[in-house]
This record gives structure tokens, C-alpha cells and sequence, in this order.
């Protein structure tokens, strides 16, 4: 979409909007008219000295959020959306909110006194001297009232994607966020204020030589090795790199602490194995279920086996929650204990197991304790898009770990601990790696597909 427009094809004279008056010319009235109608309280304080600022934009859909998370995980920064700031303004039910409210549904803009007071606020008290600011300034006269009012922004992240991606995006996000504007009409309209608004303000930072656009189709993950070179060379501060602490430790000090009982018998010695990978919420269970109507299967879920464990109300089950409710790791020890004693109980030669090795040592430490792996199916989904469905399945399932906090945690660990488990499987040529995204009756004909060529024994 127009994120690679020519200057020819953007209007470099102030813009007059005939359903808002947002542009240039209306942009001193819109001030004044905002501090009058809203009544917006002045901003005591200052920030220090040294304050950095980069702005994160890119059209309604194209993954600023996400891609400000991520930063978030690996930058020391205070990250401010000015689209949070208003929407916990309109849910505030003030007059201000209201006003902010009623632009949005009509798909304009709401006036830039308003946010840019919302932004110098949240600035300010946060005590910080390295912002990400997404979803601002969103016209050029608030880029100018933004750096003339408080100070010069040092870079401009831009994401680029189609429109008909951001629609697509956002239509998924409409069915469960509760967004007042995540609706056909009003993603159109914004769109359209996008295009006509927005668009100049890439313009105005490139020709400043501090734009860095950035393609934001591919996997977040991907995009995100984009954002690191930029902000690297920018020298922005990374937070403190934590000790490695091997994996197997804490293994260790649960059999310490737990006590795990041993597992008597072994397996047949042409038992088969195959890992289902993917981070939470890729549909690894949905797939499983699919393969054991149509294959001679034993499928294990190793977070099943878990949850199991927890509802026994055992010592092991309760350490389980403790970990499952923070996000973390399960330590190995335990998960390879009920999954060996599951696997002898069984009876069976063909297994999947689903959700487990999630660590390089525990994939190492099952094959050396058990028996290697035959291949590995690893679903490769978004994480706006995994985060959607655990929230949608937090609604009924009862599960700890289904709340929009956990998930984040289960999502930073997943990236940190599972996919090396990937790239290891990858490099012995036994990973297949499948789109997670389409209906699972598409993903499924994929994965029949590899089963068959590695003559998986069919029902």
C-alpha cells in the first residue's frame, strides 16, 4: 500500500479534510478548539536530559504493537502507543473520551492537542529517557507540534504492508478485541486518513534521512531481525543480558526437590517417534487429534500430561502450577518422567508427542535416555495470531495459563528455549516446517503428506 508512494504521488501542501479539517491549515483551530471543548488539563514537569524518542508507524493493522513487545523484551525503553493512551481515555468515560470516541467510529482523526497532551503526560511520569511512541504523529503538523512542543524524534521506525493484509488483520482482530473501530467500514475510512494524512509524515523523515522502512509481511520474528540492525545502529540500550543458566539445573533440582518415581519397563525396539512443535496456540493439539483418525497412533501431549499431573494435586503437580502460572519452563526431569511412563503404559510403536522437547537439552536428553526422534512436524504461526486463540480459549477452558499476561510470558519463551529445538532438527534434515495460519483441514492435508512419504502405518 502506498508505503512506497512517490513524492510525486503525495501531496506536499497542507491538506484540507473536509470531514475533520485535520491538515495544516485547520491544525492551530483543532488545537485551541480541543483545549476548549476538552478541557485539557496542563502537563507539569520536564523530561531529563539525554531523552531519545523513535516513532513507530505504519498503516492501522500493519503490526506496530507487536513489533513494539519485542523491543520491549530486548531494549531498555518505555514504550507509549498513542492508540492505548485514547482508548483508555474513551474507556475512562470522560469528555474527552467521549469526543475521542465518537471520531473513531467515524474513522477520523482525533485532534493532536489531545494525544499530543495524553503523550507529554505519560512521558513524563513514566521517568524514562528512551520512548517508542506507535501510532504517532499521525498527521505532519503533529510531527511539527510534536518536536516544537517537547523535542526532535532520533529515528522513525516505518512498517510497510499491503492494505488488503492490514484489512485482513484487522477483521480477524474485530472478532474478538471489542474495538469500536475493527469494523469493515471504519478499517476503510481509516485507511483512506491513513493515505491522506500519514503518508507525509513518512515523507517528512525521509527526506531527514531518519526514516527506515521496514517490510512487515513476513513472520513477526523475521521482521523483527529488521528493527535490531536499526536500532543497533543507532546504539539504542539494551537491557542487561541474564546469565545463561543451563536448562538441566533446574531438571536436576526437581528431582531433588519432587522425588520423581521411577519408570519401570522399556519400549519396543521399533517404536517410532515423532515430535509435533509449535509455539502455544499454532493448533499442534488439533492436528494430533486429525492424525489418530487416520493412523495407528499413541498421541501424547506433554502439556496434557501435565495439566494431569497438576489436577492430581501431587507435590510434582503443584511445583507444575507454580511454574505454568509465571510462564515458565516446566523442568525437563518432570516432563520426561510422565512421558516415558506414558509411553510404556501405552502398549504402543508409533508415537506422537506433542508440545515437548521445548529446550535443546530436553530434546538431547529424550534421545539419549529413550531413543532419537524419527521426524519432526514444527506448525509455524503468527503471534498476534497464536495470541488470539489462547485468549479465545481462556474464555472457556479453565486453563492458569490462558490470560493475556501468561501469554506473553509462554510467547517470550518459546522464542528464547523452542525454536533452537528447530533450527537442531532442521540442521539433521528430519524438521517440516507447515503453515499453521489456514483452516486446520488445509494444514492437515500438508501434514498427511509428509506422514505418508515417511511411511507413517495408516488405520
Amino acid at each position: 500500500m502506498g508505503c512506497g508512494a512517490s513524492k510525486a504521488d503525495t501531496p506536499t501542501k497542507p491538506l484540507e479534510n473536509k470531514e475533520g479539517d485535520m491538515g495544516n491549515k485547520a491544525s492551530k483551530p483543532a488545537a485551541a478548539d480541543a483545549e476548549e471543548a476538552f478541557a485539557l488539563p496542563p502537563v507539569e514537569g520536564e523530561l531529563p536530559d539525554g531523552t531519545q524518542i523513535i516513532f513507530v508507524l505504519g498503516g492501522p493493522g500493519s503490526g506496530k504493537g507487536t513489533q513494539c513487545d519485542k523491543i520491549k523484551q530486548d531494549y531498555e525503553c518505555v514504550h507509549l502507543s498513542a492508540g492505548d493512551l485514547l482508548r483508555a481515555e474513551v474507556k475512562s468515560g470522560s469528555v474527552v473520551g467521549k469526543k475521542c470516541e465518537e471520531l473513531m467510529r467515524e474513522g477520523k482523526l482525533v485532534p493532536f492537542a489531545v494525544t499530543l497532551n495524553l503523550l507529554k503526560k505519560a512521558m513524563i511520569e513514566s521517568g524514562g529517557k528512551f520512548f517508542l511512541i506507535d501510532g504517532f504523529p499521525r498527521a505532519l503538523d503533529q510531527a511539527e507540534q510534536f518536536e516544537s512542543s517537547i523535542m526532535p524524534c532520533k529515528a522513525v521506525l516505518f512498517f510497510d504492508c499491503p492494505e488488503e493484509e492490514m484489512e485482513k488483520r484487522l477483521l480477524k482482530r474485530g472478532e474478538t478485541s471489542g474495538r469500536s473501530d475493527d469494523n469493515a467500514e471504519t478499517i476503510r475510512k481509516r485507511f483512506r486518513t491513513f493515505l491522506e494524512q500519514s503518508l507525509p509524515v513518512k515523507d517528512h523523515y525521509g527526506d531527514r534521512k531518519i526514516c527506515h522502512v521496514i517490510s512487515a509481511i513476513p513472520h513477526p520474528d523475521v521482521v523483527y531481525e529488521s528493527v535490531k540492525q536499526v536500532l543497533d545502529s543507532y546504539n539504542s540500550p539494551k537491557k542487561p543480558t541474564p546469565a545463561a543458566v543451563p536448562a538441566s539445573k533446574p531438571a536436576q533440582d526437581a528431582t531433588e526437590e519432587i522425588t520423581l518415581p521411577p519408570v519401570e519397563g522399556s519400549l519396543p525396539e521399533d517404536a517410532q517417534i515423532i515430535f509435533v512443535l509449535g509455539g502455544p496456540g499454532s493448533g499442534k493439539g488439533t492436528q494430533c487429534d486429525k492424525i489418530k483418525q487416520d493412523y495407528e497412533c499413541v498421541h501424547l501431549s506433554a502439556g496434557d500430561l501435565l495439566r494431569a499431573e497438576v489436577k492430581s494435586g501431587s507435590v510434582v503437580g503443584k511445583k507444575c502450577e507454580e511454574l505454568m502460572r509465571e510462564g515458565k519452563l516446566v523442568p525437563f526431569a518432570v516432563t520426561l518422567n510422565l512421558l516415558k511412563k506414558a509411553m510404556i503404559e501405552s502398549g504402543g510403536k508409533f508415537f506422537l508427542i506433542d508440545g515437548f522437547p521445548r529446550a535443546l537439552d530436553q530434546a538431547e536428553q529424550f534421545e539419549s535416555s529413550i531413543m532419537p526422534c524419527k521426524a519432526v512436524l514444527f506448525f509455524d504461526c503468527p503471534e498476534e495470531e497464536m495470541e488470539k486463540r489462547l485468549l479465545k480459549r481462556g474464555e472457556t477452558s479453565g486453563r492458569s495459563d490462558d490470560n493475556a499476561e501468561t501469554i506473553r510470558k509462554r510467547f517470550r519463551t518459546f522464542l528464547e528455549q523452542s525454536l533452537p529445538v528447530k533450527d537442531h532438527y532442521g540442521d539433521r534434515k528430519v524438521c517440516h516446517v507447515i503453515s499453521a495460519i489456514p483452516q486446520p483441514d488445509v494444514v492437515y492435508e500438508s501434514v498427511k503428506d509428509i506422514l505418508d512419504r515417511l511411511g507413517a502405518p495408516q488405520k
